[in-house]
C-alpha cells in the first residue's frame, strides 16, 4: 500500500481550499473535545490539581537552590521562576494538543485502527496527529502565564512589545520543534511493535526544559538546542522577553521548524510506503 486517499494530490489542487477544510476539521475536533469536557468535569478538576502540584515540585527546587546564591550563571531567582511558567505553559499546551495523538500512534499502527483513517478523504498525517484534544490540561497554561507574569513582576522586566513577539515567536517554533521530535519518535512505530519506550525517553529530555539552557554543559547544550530543541520552547522565550535576544535566533528558530517540519513529512510518507494492514 502506497498511496492513499488522505495523502494523495487532491483533484482542484487549491492549496488554500484544502488548509480552510482542514481548519474546519480541527474546529470541530475542538468543539468535540469541549463537548466531551463538560460531560467529565471531574476530569478538569483532576487535571488542574495534578498540574498545580507539578508546578509547586517544579518551584520547590529553584527556591531552595536561590536560598544560598542571588544569582546563578546570570539567572536570578525571579527569571527561574518565569522560565518555569514558560516551562509549564509549554507542556500544557504539548498535553492538550499533541500527546493525547502521538500517545494513540502505536495502536493506530499495529491494531490496524490506521486503516479506517487511511481511507478518509484528509490527510493522514493531519488527522492521527491532531484528532484529540484534551482541553482540561489548558488549565495548566493558565496557570503556567499566572507564573510567568508573576516572574516578570519580581524581576522588573516589562517587555516591549518587539520583545512579546519574539517570545510568541519562539514558543511557537519551539512548540513545532518538540511536536516535530515526538512525532518523529512516534513514527517509528511503523518499524517497531512499540514506541512506548522511545516516548518515555522523550518525557524525560523535556524535563530538562525547567531550566536555563546556561545551567548545561556545552556539549548539552548545542544537544538541547538542535538535536533535542526544548531551549526554543523556554530558555530563549525567557531570555528575549528581558530583552537579552535578537531576531537572528527567531530566524534561526522558523528555519529550524520548517525543516523538522518537512523531515516528519518526509519520515510519515516512507512510513505509509512500508505500511501493511495490520487488519488484513
Amino acid at each position: 500500500m502506497s498511496t492513499y486517499a488522505g495523502d494523495r494530490p487532491p483533484l482542484d489542487r487549491n492549496g488554500l481550499h484544502r488548509q480552510l477544510r482542514h481548519l474546519r476539521l480541527w474546529r470541530r475536533f475542538l468543539a468535540q473535545a469541549v463537548v466531551r469536557e463538560t460531560h467529565y468535569r471531574a476530569h478538569f478538576v483532576t487535571t488542574l490539581l495534578v498540574g498545580l502540584v507539578q508546578l509547586g515540585l517544579g518551584i520547590v527546587p529553584i527556591l531552595l537552590l536561590f536560598g544560598f546564591t542571588q544569582e546563578m550563571h546570570g539567572w536570578s531567582r525571579a527569571e527561574v521562576i518565569t522560565l518555569v511558567g514558560a516551562y509549564q505553559i509549554i507542556t500544557g499546551l504539548m498535553a492538550a494538543f499533541v500527546a493525547p495523538n502521538l500517545n494513540r500512534m502505536t495502536a493506530y499502527i499495529t491494531e490496524g485502527e490506521l486503516d479506517a483513517v487511511l481511507l478518509r478523504p484528509v490527510s493522514s498525517q493531519f488527522y492521527l496527529t491532531l484528532r484529540w484534544i484534551n482541553v482540561a490540561e489548558l488549565s495548566n497554561v493558565a496557570s503556567g502565564i499566572v507564573v510567568l507574569v508573576i516572574g516578570l513582576v519580581q524581576s522588573g522586566t516589562s517587555p516591549d512589545v518587539g520583545q512579546i513577539l519574539q517570545a510568541l515567536v519562539l514558543a511557537a517554533c519551539g512548540v513545532v520543534l518538540l511536536a516535530s521530535v515526538w512525532s518523529a519518535m512516534s513514527f517509528l512505530a511503523f518499524w517497531l511493535q512499540s514506541v512506548n519506550p522511545i516516548g518515555a525517553i522523550y518525557l524525560n529530555l523535556v524535563e530538562a526544559g525547567r531550566y536555563p539552557l546556561v545551567f548545561f554543559p556545552a556539549v548539552v547544550r548545542t544537544f538541547l538546542t538542535f538535536a533535542f530543541p526544548v531551549a526554543f520552547a523556554t530558555t530563549f522565550p525567557v531570555q528575549a522577553l528581558a530583552g537579552d535576544l535578537g531576531w537572528a535566533p527567531v530566524a534561526g528558530g522558523i528555519a529550524l521548524s520548517v525543516v523538522a517540519v518537512t523531515l516528519v513529512r518526509r519520515l510519515w510518507r516512507r512510513g505509509l510506503r512500508s505500511y501493511a494492514s495490520a487488519s488484513s
